[in-house]
């Protein structure tokens, strides 16, 4: 029964591991420039926020120094401090989260005395085209910009209004859970790393 078995699939095997090597092959020489892509992403992503600019030049990301702190037990990157003519300019980590469609990846952003959020970046999303993706907006994003650190006692929070106090952010219209996603992940993660600032 086996060897009638192999007879009868012996090209759906071989099939399956030459495809299955080279698509090891493929990913082994795409890794690095996949992994420098999103390092310059997160870097002109991160001088947009610090210089409050939309479009970063060469120059912009040559005029911040961003020095990554590293966990010494996994070797991640605990976040960013990020210097501006050789002047603490703020804090910059990755923050992840579960949206509508599926993860939300940030990039959150705190002023030198850790008072304010000098605002987010989108790094990865894959919400409903046409509503939740409108968070890589700016009409949406630049809420973010100036609002006080998220504590405990005073965490961010989405209303479907017109914002009337300091920790509101306007949802999304037709995309509350995807904007509720957002604000979570920002407040969950600056109280999740305030510890490892101070």
């Amino acid at each position: 029964m086996i060897a009638n078995f192999i007879k009868q699939s012996w090209l759906v095997i071989v099939s399956a591991l030459v495809f299955g090597l080279l698509v090891a092959l493929v990913q082994g020489q795409l890794d690095p420039m996949i992994k420098a892509n999103a390092e310059k992403k997160l870097l002109k992503s991160m001088a947009g926020l610090f210089l409050q600019k939309a479009e970063v030049t060469k120059d912009d990301l040559n005029s911040l120094k961003v020095n990554p702190v590293v966990d010494p037990d996994t070797q991640q990157v605990l976040y960013y401090k990020v210097s501006k003519a050789d002047t603490l300019a703020g804090y910059a980590f990755e923050a992840e989260g579960g949206g509508f469609a599926d993860k939300i990846k940030l990039l959150v952003t705190l002023d030198a005395q850790k008072e304010k959020l000098m605002g987010i970046g989108i790094l990865k999303t894959n919400e409903t085209p046409g509503f939740g993706d409108k968070m890589k907006e700016s009409a949406f994003k630049d809420q973010f910009s100036g609002k006080p650190v998220p504590t405990l006692k005073a965490k961010l929070v989405v209303v479907k209004r017109p914002v009337e106090a300091d920790v509101e952010i306007e949802s999304i219209t037709g995309a509350t859970i995807s904007s509720d996603a957002v604000v979570k992940i920002v407040n969950t993660s600056v109280m999740n790393i305030a510890d490892q600032l101070k």
